[in-house]
């Protein structure tokens, strides 16, 4: 859940996986710079989000890469541009921090630290995971996602789904009972 702001209203973050690290951008005069990160929140559809970093801000990129989970708290900021034949108008999202988010141990925390929820991600990422708790259990992991979606294959699954099934296995202490003893691990990319 995320904070809230002393209005009491929760404070806007974008949450989901580092999908680009853009280089930074500095002018000419070396006043200003910044450096902008993608991040894929896939809440129902992939959504690519970009986000700006300014400044001394920048610093809290350091050692962040594709595929990291993160959470990032924002701000809006518009901007005005007057053309030759009309006004546009910009907003850009900058990010006031950033917390990447790790797996069930807590990664930079302590080992009873809980998850935090996964918004987005890949097979690749639920697979890797499975494997921290589970191994290469490959017809496990069939089993466990086949019970977790019924009667979706897992090469229909979104970036939603994925997320689903990491949040599934990173709460579960034991996974999840099969759906007929399905053994059957063609569905799923391997």
């Amino acid at each position: 859940m995320s904070e809230q702001t002393n209005t009491g209203r929760p404070k806007p973050e974008v949450r989901g996986k580092v999908i680009a690290v853009l280089p930074e951008w500095r002018n000419t005069t070396g006043t200003f710079w910044k450096q902008e990160i993608v991040v894929e929140t896939g809440y129902r559809f992939p959504s690519p989000i970009k986000v700006t970093f300014q400044k001394e801000g920048t610093s809290h990129l350091e050692g962040i890469a594709e595929g990291d989970c993160v959470i990032i708290p924002y701000v809006l900021n518009g901007r005005q541009w007057d053309g030759p034949n009309c006004t546009q108008y910009y907003v850009d999202i900058i990010g006031m921090g950033l917390q990447k988010i790790t797996g069930a141990a807590g990664g930079n925390g302590p080992a009873t630290q809980a998850a935090k929820p996964v918004l987005g991600c890949t097979a690749a990422t639920a697979i890797e995971e499975w494997a921290k708790k589970h191994g290469d259990d490959k017809a496990g992991f069939a089993e466990f996602c086949k019970a977790l979606k019924p009667g979706k294959p897992s090469k229909q699954y979104t970036i939603a789904d994925w997320a689903d099934v990491v949040n599934a296995i990173n709460k579960a202490d034991e996974p999840a009972p099969a759906d007929d003893g399905a053994t059957d691990t063609d569905d799923l990319p391997f």
